[in-house]
C-alpha cells in the first residue's frame, strides 16, 4: 500500500527523489492569511481507509491554524482536549473514516478493543431500537443540510446518549477522533454546546470542511452518492460493506484529486472583527 502523509517541513529535491514520493502542495486561506501544507504520497494503491489519517492531519492542522488566528485577535476558544461538552451530538463519519475506525478498534489491545467495541454496539442497539421511520444507517448527500438531517440531529439529542468512546469526560480515541469533531470550534462558552443549554454555540466557520470534501472524493471514486455514517453505527456498517473496503485506486491520483476538491471548495474567510 502507498504511504500518505503531511510533510512537517519542505523536503529537499534529493529527499524527494530518493524516497520516490510525490509532493503535492495544498494552499488555503485561514481567516485572511495563507496557509500551505505539503503532502507526501508514495506510488502504489490506496484504499478508502488509507485516506482517513491524511484527512485527519489536514483537518487538525487547519483547525489549529484557525484557533491560533482567533486567539491572536483576542477571541476566546474553549475547545481543547478534555472538553466533552459537544460529545452528545450526532457525529457523522465519511466512508473512509468508518472503515478506518473499524480497523483501528480491531488493532487495539484486546481488553481496550473489547470495551470500545461493546460500548459502540450497545449504543447502536439503543439507536436502532428507538430509530424514527425516516432513519437510515447512512444519510444521502441531499439530506446533509436538509430538514431530515436536522430532524435526525434533534431526535438523537433527545436520546441523551454520550459518545460510545467517551469515558469519565475523556475521549478514549482522541487521536483517532472523527473529522467532524476536529472541525467543531466555538468562540463562546463550552456550556453553549450542551444540548440543554439555552445559548446557541457560536460555531466558527472552518476555511474548508475536510469532512465534506472527503465525502465528495469518495463519491467520485466509487461513482456513488455522498454518504454520512453515524459514529456509533460505524462498526456494523463497516461489516456490511467489507467488499467496498478492499477496493483500491492509485494513491497519487486520489490525493491529487483530494487537493483539487479542497482548494475548489475553500472560500476566503472574512476577517474576524477586532474585539
Amino acid at each position: 500500500m502507498s504511504q500518505l502523509a503531511v510533510v512537517p517541513g519542505k523536503p529537499s529535491a534529493a529527499e524527494h527523489l530518493q524516497s520516490g514520493a510525490k509532493i503535492l502542495t495544498l494552499e488555503l486561506d485561514i481567516l485572511g492569511e495563507p496557509a500551505c501544507l505539503d503532502l507526501k504520497v508514495t506510488d502504489g494503491p490506496a484504499r478508502l481507509a488509507d485516506i482517513a489519517p491524511l484527512s485527519r492531519t489536514i483537518s487538525t492542522k487547519l483547525a489549529l491554524a484557525t484557533l491560533n488566528r482567533l486567539s491572536s485577535r483576542g477571541q476566546r476558544v474553549p475547545c481543547r482536549k478534555g472538553c466533552s461538552a459537544c460529545c452528545n451530538y450526532l457525529v457523522p463519519l465519511s466512508v473512509p473514516e468508518a472503515f478506518r475506525i473499524a480497523e483501528e478498534l480491531s488493532a487495539m489491545p484486546a481488553i481496550e478493543s473489547r470495551t470500545l467495541v461493546q460500548s459502540s454496539l450497545d449504543t447502536s442497539r439503543i439507536i436502532l431500537d428507538r430509530s424514527p421511520e425516516y432513519f437510515e444507517m447512512r444519510e444521502p448527500a441531499e439530506a446533509n443540510n436538509g430538514i431530515r438531517s436536522e430532524q435526525l440531529g434533534n431526535w438523537y439529542a433527545g436520546l441523551g446518549i454520550a459518545c460510545p468512546f467517551l469515558s469519565d469526560g475523556l475521549c478514549l480515541t482522541y487521536e483517532q477522533r472523527p473529522i467532524a469533531c476536529r472541525e467543531h470550534v466555538v468562540t463562546n462558552s463550552a456550556v453553549s454546546c450542551d444540548a440543554a443549554s439555552k445559548d446557541e454555540p457560536n460555531v466558527v466557520r472552518m476555511p474548508v470542511s475536510v469532512l465534506e470534501c472527503l465525502g465528495q472524493l469518495t463519491a467520485e471514486l466509487e461513482q456513488s452518492d455522498v454518504e454520512a455514517i453515524m459514529l456509533p453505527l460505524a462498526l456494523p456498517w463497516a461489516q456490511e460493506n467489507v467488499e467496498r473496503s478492499r477496493r483500491t485506486w492509485p494513491a497519487v491520483m486520489v490525493v491529487e484529486r483530494f487537493v483539487q476538491i479542497l482548494q475548489a471548495t475553500a472560500a476566503p474567510c472574512s476577517p474576524v472583527p477586532q474585539p
